[in-house]
């Protein structure tokens, strides 16, 4: 049985070097190929996508128009929407409620001194301030006097080995 190869010194290290180092040089030619390819497809698809919009626009335009020239007693209404249905489907027009833009301090300052009870008070750990007064010790996170810190557990990682050109 033959033995696996192994690197056994420096020439062997920068023989493998320069053979992987010529493999990703034929790699990122043909990922750039690659990617090439897919920056003109995506351009052919934005096309057909931009042109599919702009003929639901259109399309939207004319119901839109039409819509409004509608017997009010053919619409269905309710507090949010109306609607209008046809063989193929339904034309809606919707009334979305108004979106809201908030400055959370002065609405605080306004709850407070109103003297509402809707302020939201959260509790969250200051972790990187009690990250540098543990340790780890047995796979468990202890305090400096040796007391383990409860709700933390510890996942261990593989250390990671790169090579960089030098």
């Amino acid at each position: 049985m033959q033995e696996a190869w192994r690197i056994k010194n420096d020439d062997d290290a920068e023989w493998l070097i320069e053979k992987v180092n010529k493999d990703l040089i034929e790699s990122n030619r043909y990922k750039e190929s690659l990617k090439s390819k897919i920056e003109v497809l995506e351009r052919k698809l934005r096309k057909v996508e931009e042109e599919e919009n702009l003929a639901i626009e259109r399309r939207n335009s004319y119901l839109a128009e039409y819509f409004e020239s509608i017997d009010e007693k053919f619409k269905k209404k309710t507090k949010t929407q109306e609607k209008y249905r046809l063989p193929s489907g339904e034309i809606v027009k919707k009334y979305p409620s108004p979106q809201f833009k908030r400055d959370n301090n002065k609405l605080l300052n306004w709850i407070k001194s109103s003297g509402l009870d809707y302020v939201e008070i959260k509790e969250s750990p200051r972790w990187n301030e009690l990250k540098a007064i543990t340790s780890i010790k047995n796979g468990q996170v202890v305090t400096e006097d040796g007391e383990i810190v409860e709700g933390i557990e510890v996942i261990e990682r593989d250390p990671v080995l790169e090579f960089k050109e030098g």
